[in-house]
């Protein structure tokens, strides 16, 4: 088919290469630069684990981490620093990961106060805490990540467009009619991986989904002592309900941040997006709880956007010769490479386990847009 993937965050990218590599005709188009710091897959780092509480999930992550390796060692770059990870949480959310993980094959141990000493010494667990551990998590190096993935899609002969905006999309009975800023492109095939920017084509169509694009923040702390140190999920961080992760990353220190967005919203036009004090705050207040030996060195603290959905799962379904790979929700990154098989396995109408997850005729997606700043549930 002759494909064009509009988007070239992780998601697009991944799916451009590996579409190319499966023999397919694929330009990809990005409004602005691989990276871009407007964009979803923007940054230097993202969490990855296979601690999922749906069994799909844990045997997705597998592939990833299979994946990045896979690119690692074709494109001669580091893409995974992987330390294992600690969940912190209750029983009601320990238990469904426990569960799925045996289900996925994914080994874990149970760990109590004592074990989380051994493996985070820094970690302080309340008075009869007790965790999962797993060592197959840690961190994507999501700069590098995004180059192997270019670099990729470039060995495969993926032609690629930036600073091109799309502004428009016809289905015809023939393909579909791209028409961006600068060109018009006839397709077999386009695939939509615009992120936030979703509803700027699919609202035209008459695709109105239930898409909540909101901004997340991340604050990076200067402690190099914990660069080899599991990365971290604590469920249940906030009284609200609100999780907060962490993991290391190499030459920097520690990142940490809720798995909930924000109040302020996310626009369209908008050139940046400065810190918010309020979160800040309240991160350093965890972060002072969890790990009362280390200081609040900052760094740098930044925003980026993601798109919920109501039910936390991505949105990958096909109408006509328009393929939807939208959603984020907080938690794509991680599954790159594996993402980009997925999103190619619908183009080619393969069967798949997992499929009826993200399909558009979903229970999940028949309920109102979430509020940006509803938490992570994946």
């Amino acid at each position: 088919m002759k494909i064009v993937v509009i988007g070239l965050g992780v998601i697009g990218l991944s799916t451009a290469a590996e579409l190319a590599r499966r023999g397919h005709q694929v330009t990809g188009v990005e409004r602005y630069e691989i990276g871009h710091p407007l964009g979803s897959s923007t940054g230097a780092s993202r969490s990855i684990r296979s601690a999922y509480a749906l069994p799909e999930y844990v045997r997705l992550s597998v592939r990833a981490i299979d994946a990045w390796h896979e690119l690692e060692r074709a494109e001669g770059r580091t893409v995974l620093h992987l330390t294992g990870q600690i969940d912190l949480g209750p029983a009601s959310v320990l238990d469904p990961m426990r569960a799925a993980m045996q289900a996925g094959g994914v080994a874990y141990e149970d760990i109590d106060e004592e074990g989380i000493r051994v493996h985070f010494p820094e970690l302080r667990p309340a008075p009869g805490e007790v965790a999962i551990f797993h060592s197959g998590a840690g961190t994507v190096l999501a700069d590098e990540a995004m180059a192997t993935l270019r670099a990729a899609a470039g060995r495969e002969g993926v032609e690629i467009a930036c600073g091109e905006r799309v502004t428009s999309l016809d289905d015809r009975e023939d393909g579909i009619r791209i028409t961006s800023d600068r060109h018009t492109r006839d397709a077999d095939l386009a695939v939509l991986a615009t992120g936030p920017w979703a509803s700027e084509l699919l609202d035209p169509l008459g695709l109105d989904l239930p898409l909540s694009p909101a901004l997340a923040q991340v604050t990076f702390f200067d402690w190099p002592e914990l660069v080899d140190r599991p990365a971290l999920s604590d469920w249940e961080a906030l009284a609200d309900g609100t999780g907060g992760y962490g993991h290391p990353l190499p030459g920097v220190g520690y990142k940490l941040g809720f798995d909930a967005a924000g109040d302020e919203p996310w626009r369209a036009d908008a050139e940046g997006w400065e810190p918010d004090p309020g979160e800040f705050a309240t991160l350093v207040e965890w972060m002072r709880g969890r790990f009362p030996g280390l200081e609040p060195a900052v760094l740098r603290t930044q925003r980026h956007p993601w798109t919920m959905t109501p039910d936390g799962d991505w949105v990958i379904d096909r109408v006509g010769s328009l393929l939807l790979a939208c959603g984020c929700s907080g938690h794509a990154f991680k599954f790159g490479p594996a993402l980009g098989t997925l999103v190619a396995d619908v183009a080619e109408d393969r069967p798949r386990d997992d499929r009826h997850l993200f399909v558009l005729d979903r229970p999940g997606l028949r309920q109102p847009a979430p509020a940006p700043s509803v938490p992570i549930n994946r």
